[in-house]
C-alpha cells in the first residue's frame, strides 16, 4: 500500500512534528504548526502539536504512526497492537511514538475525528480521546451526527468544552492536519496505518495493522544495532 520512505521524507514527517520544527524546512518555508508554535509555544495550536507524541524524548527510536481514526485497519492496531508496544517500549523509555494525521478523503468523518483529538490534544488529552475515537469508531462512522458524538466524547472526558467548541468550529488545529497529510504524500504514504520507525542504527517501514510480534522484531532489531560509546581507557597504575 505504500512505498518505502526515504531518510530525506522520514526527516520531513519528524520536522512537522517535534517542538523543535521551527528549525526546519521545508520546501523553503516552516510548517505552519511549526511557524505557530514558535510564535507562541502555549497557543492552542502548539498544545496540540506537542500532546500527539508521548514518550521520552531522548529515546532509541521513534515511532511516526501515519493513521485515520475511521480506517477500521487502524482501529485494529490500536485495539490489538499499539498497547502492547506502549508498554514494551515507549513506557519503558526506548521509544518515543508521533501520531500523524492522514485522514483520507474516502472516510466521511475522518477529518472532524482527527479534529476532535488535536483540539482534545490541545487540552492534554490526545491519547485518552485517541483511545476512545477508536474504541467507539463503529458508532460514530458513517453517522451525520458524528461532530455531537465526539462532543460527547470530550464531555466525558471532563474538557473545557468552550475552549473544545472554539478550537473545533473555529478549526484552529486545521493547520497542523492538513500539513500531517502534506507530509504524509511527500514520504509517498497513502494508505493508513503505516509506520515509520527511524533510530540513529537507521530506519524500518511497516504497513497494516501489524501484530506485536512483527513489530517487535523491528524494534528489537533497531535497539540491538544502537551504537554504544566506547569504554573509557583503563587508568593506568
Amino acid at each position: 500500500m505504500t512505498r518505502v520512505p526515504t531518510l530525506a521524507t522520514v526527516a520531513l514527517l519528524l520536522t512537522a512534528t517535534l517542538p523543535t520544527a521551527a528549525c526546519g524546512q521545508t520546501q523553503g518555508a516552516a510548517p505552519a504548526s511549526a511557524s505557530a508554535s514558535a510564535a507562541n509555544p502555549d497557543s492552542t495550536l502548539a498544545r496540540a502539536d506537542r500532546g500527539r507524541s508521548k514518550g521520552a524524548e531522548r529515546a532509541q527510536v521513534t515511532i511516526i504512526e501515519v493513521s485515520d481514526f475511521q480506517c477500521p485497519y487502524c482501529r485494529e492496531f490500536a485495539g490489538s497492537t499499539l498497547a502492547a508496544v506502549d508498554s514494551a517500549y515507549v513506557r519503558t523509555g526506548k521509544a518515543r511514538i508521533i501520531y500523524i494525521n492522514l485522514p483520507l478523503s474516502s472516510h466521511q468523518q475522518a477529518y472532524s475525528a482527527a479534529e476532535a483529538a488535536m483540539c482534545a490534544g490541545a487540552q492534554g488529552k490526545f491519547w485518552p480521546m485517541h483511545d476512545r475515537l477508536f474504541t467507539t469508531q463503529r458508532e460514530w462512522s458513517g453517522q451525520a451526527d458524528a461532530g455531537a458524538r465526539f462532543e460527547r466524547l470530550a464531555q466525558a472526558l471532563e474538557l473545557d468544552m468552550a475552549a473544545y467548541r472554539d478550537c473545533t468550529v473555529n478549526d484552529r488545529v486545521a493547520p497542523i492536519i492538513v500539513n500531517d497529510a502534506m507530509q504524509a504524500a511527500q514520504a509517498g504514504i497513502n494508505g493508513t496505518p503505516a509506520f515509520i520507525l527511524n533510530s540513529p542504527a537507521g530506519q524500518r517501514s511497516l504497513s497494516g495493522a501489524v501484530p506485536f510480534e512483527q513489530f517487535a522484531r523491528e524494534m528489537d532489531a533497531l535497539l540491538a544495532a544502537q551504537p554504544t560509546a566506547e569504554a573509557p581507557p583503563a587508568r593506568q597504575p
